[in-house]
């Protein structure tokens, strides 16, 4: 931490005392320079975190806050250590429902990390249109096949969920997977590609290649890494799009199996992963295969999960497991990911068949409230901070209910996200002057 002129006095000390006090005082000074470098710098990183946006004036300030915030000390000490030093990669694993799949709140949410910590790349992408449903526009998926797909919300299907909640599969060698990136405001482009894949010996090999075919780099099923269902690739030139092109080199490769993909640059930074599926419950992710266990290749610091809204819609008939369903899925993910923390979304005010009261989302959100405090977690009461009681009337009134009385408009999610990224760093934001004076 040293500078040059601080190092060139150090040399000329140790001439001067050439013995044991002298060295001990040339430690000393080279301390306090690291020292007062380290205040010189701190000033600026300690300062809070301005964050403003546009609101509707629907939301409860005070109520718009992160619940048992110090479980998240972890992460914000991640996160501070990350805009001193620049020094690593802080991986924020949502998941969710159709409010999550379509990416238009967390689109926001990851937009403003990106900005405030560092944007180290789109992170995990599913191939939700090769798998003939909604996907985000910041990305676009295709191929030149048709494959077999399956969501985790028809468990009895077919083919095995990991952890995009959406599998695709084809048997035809000459099967693509081509991914374009298509933020209008964020660079992704990318230079590292994990693939999350069935990874045995009777998977195709892929072949990564640009727009142009060059290859960029080759993933062998049969390569000696043991990390379950995930290989690596890298290379040296940004890209924006790839073609991971199925190859088979024996009689023995019969198919290609994929969950997903995580896309990043070499920056460090932020990735923040989305997994979400429309209708999704917690039941279906506890049911996922390979769900949890594919999750410890995101090396997540923290699960955000937004679920509960479809199970509010079952009101009367709430399932009376609901708690033992949070329990199961918290439970699950902490043992492959041991050192993550997590915070407990409550489901926002919906109406029921377009425009009924929805007395399912109170009973949903009062287990969740209580499942996380009993058990020491983070949680966002989203149904508070978004207004309370009878808010779906408001926001619809405002034109950010859709008309189905359960989705918000575009503008609707974007209001949502900012208000928890509003959330996260008034948590953020009281922890660094506590821990770092």
């Amino acid at each position: 931490l040293a500078t040059t002129d601080t190092w060139r006095s150090m040399r000329r000390k140790n001439n001067e005392f050439r013995g044991f006090e002298g060295m001990r005082l040339a430690f000393v000074a080279i301390a306090l320079s690291g020292v007062l470098w380290l205040a010189a710098c701190s000033p600026a990183i300690a300062q809070p975190i301005e964050f403003k946006f546009q609101t509707y004036g629907l939301e409860v300030d005070e109520d718009n806050i992160i619940q048992n915030a110090w479980h998240l000390d972890p992460l914000f000490e991640k996160l501070y250590q990350l805009r001193l030093a620049n020094d690593r990669c802080v991986n924020i694993v949502h998941i969710g429902d159709s409010h999550i799949q379509a990416d238009y709140m967390t689109s926001i949410i990851r937009r403003q990390f990106h900005r405030d910590f560092g944007n180290a790349g789109r992170g995990l992408i599913v191939p939700l249109r090769v798998a003939r449903t909604n996907e985000p526009n910041n990305f676009k998926t295709a191929s030149n096949v048709t494959w077999k797909s399956k969501r985790c919300v028809f468990p009895d299907q077919p083919l095995p969920i990991g952890v995009g909640g959406v599998t695709i599969e084809s048997d035809d060698p000459a099967a693509n997977l081509e991914i374009f990136m298509n933020d209008l405001w964020l660079d992704y482009s990318f230079n590292s590609l994990a693939l999350f894949y069935q990874k045995d010996a009777s998977s195709f090999d892929f072949s990564v290649r640009d727009l142009q075919g060059r290859e960029l780099a080759f993933i062998s099923a049969q390569d000696n890494d043991s990390s379950r269902d995930i290989s690596t690739a890298s290379w040296s030139e940004l890209v924006n799009a790839v073609n991971i092109q199925s190859v088979k080199t024996n009689e023995s490769q019969t198919k290609a199996l994929v969950y997903g993909a995580v896309l990043r640059n070499s920056n460090n930074g932020v990735l923040y992963h989305t997994i979400g599926v429309n209708g999704a419950k917690y039941k279906h992710y506890n049911e996922a295969k390979h769900f949890a266990s594919q999750t410890a290749g995101l090396k997540a610091d923290v699960f955000i999960i937004s679920l509960g809204t479809n199970e509010s819609i079952d009101y009367p008939n709430v399932d009376r497991t609901f708690t033992n369903q949070v329990d199961a899925l918290v439970r699950s993910l902490k043992s492959y990911n041991p050192k993550a923390v997590f915070i407990l979304v409550t489901p926002q005010d919906v109406f029921r068949r377009k425009n009924r009261p929805n007395p399912g989302i109170r009973n949903v959100r009062d287990q969740i409230i209580r499942y996380a405090v009993e058990n020491g977690l983070a949680f966002y009461d989203l149904y508070r901070a978004m207004g309370g009681e009878d808010s779906a009337k408001r926001w619809s009134e405002n034109s950010l209910l859709r008309p189905d009385g359960v989705h918000l408009t575009k503008e609707g999610y974007e209001y949502q996200g900012n208000l928890f990224y509003q959330a996260l760093i008034k948590g953020y934001n009281s922890y660094v002057p506590d821990r770092h004076p």
